[in-house]
């Protein structure tokens, strides 16, 4: 199976060329998605998070994307400790995603 890489920044167009390829019946990974469902339901992404991050990073035990964000993209340590908790859980993730995609001759990674 032919894995292809979306890339781009924000504003490039990936979200609309994965919906071309949707279209056409090619699986899509959308990694964005992807990692904040993650981030949403797996425990131990969340222990790692409010380790760094205390508790208010969940708020009644939903992520708070906002507080998270004003967090992190004020301080890049900060952003790089979060990327390293979920960025390799995305990549697990990937794996098992294309597993399970067994006739397709090709898929697509949009990127984060």
């Amino acid at each position: 199976m032919l894995k292809i890489g979306l890339t781009g920044g924000i504003g490039s167009g990936k979200s609309t060329v994965a919906k071309v390829f949707e279209a056409l019946q090619i699986p899509v990974y959308h990694a964005d998605k992807e990692a904040k469902r993650l981030m949403g339901e797996d425990f131990s992404i969340r222990k790692q998070i409010v380790a760094i991050f205390g508790e208010k990073a969940y708020q009644e035990g939903i992520l708070d994307r906002s507080y998270l964000a004003s967090v992190v993209f004020n301080d890049n340590d900060l952003l790089e400790k979060l990327n390293a908790i979920v960025h390799p859980m995305v990549r697990i993730d990937f794996r098992q995603w294309v597993e399970r995609q067994k006739y397709c001759p090709y898929i697509v990674h949009e990127e984060i």
